[in-house]
């Protein structure tokens, strides 16, 4: 009987140990080391796996917590070299295209020169120099179109690369993302937190962190799967 109890206790201590390391999982160990370092305000640290901070002079200190939920992932693409060959792209056309608008200026630099101080004065262009003022107001709207799609490019590129580069750190290194192709997955985590705030009191608050990590192929198709990383925070 006492060697049956033994073997029945033993196997109940397995299981809660199992229990409890799977509790929160790697959203608890990256919420851990984030308050760990926001205690220390050391961002050096905070920078290899957040984006952003919970400053312990304006939001206080969170001396424990738990996890109360976590969502599903959520997956979108995130096409990376895509985005880079579409930035590239733009790039290249606006520098034809700059190319070309200088050659007509080049050429009708005169009538330009006259079309411009008559536009600054308030007054229309000579019936003689409307050919060339209409031909160069689309040639200036077209540079603004072209612009403007290298920015947006530039923007989406931006936007999306941060994550990625953050989350497979430990896997590429200073390696260029940007070569990847594949996808960003997201989870919401609800925890519960015991935060002392900087006036001295301690207070429960509900908080809600988003964090996300990239999952990508490189081009040999070898697959890249980065860590978990804190994106998002603030009351649930």
């Amino acid at each position: 009987m006492k060697r049956r109890r033994s073997a029945s206790y033993a196997v109940l201590t397995s299981t809660l140990a199992l229990v409890i390391g799977c509790s929160g999982g790697a959203e608890q160990k990256v919420l851990d080391d984030f308050f760990r370092a926001s205690r220390m305000r050391d961002n050096t640290t905070l920078g290899n796996f957040a984006t952003v901070s919970f400053d312990p002079r304006t939001d206080g200190v969170v001396q424990t917590f738990s996890v109360v939920s976590v969502s599903e992932e959520r997956v979108r693409p995130l096409p990376l070299k895509k985005m880079a060959d579409d930035l590239a792209a733009a790039k290249a056309a606006d520098e034809a295209f700059s190319t070309q608008k200088k050659a007509y200026q080049n050429a009708n630099m005169a009538v330009i020169d006259r079309v411009t101080k008559a536009q600054a004065a308030g007054k229309a262009a000579a019936a003689k120099d409307k050919a060339v003022a209409d031909a160069w107001a689309k040639w200036s709207a077209d540079a603004s179109t072209h612009t403007k799609a290298v920015s947006e490019a530039n923007r989406q590129l931006n936007a999306n690369r941060g994550i990625a580069e953050l989350s497979l750190a430990r896997l590429v290194g200073e390696g260029d993302v940007t070569a990847l192709d594949g996808e960003l997955a997201s989870k919401d985590v609800v925890i519960d937190a015991t935060v002392r705030s900087p006036d001295g009191n301690t207070v429960s608050k509900p908080m809600k962190a988003v964090v996300q990590r990239a999952k990508m192929k490189n081009a040999s198709g070898q697959e890249l799967t980065g860590r978990w990383i804190i994106t998002a925070l603030g009351p649930a």
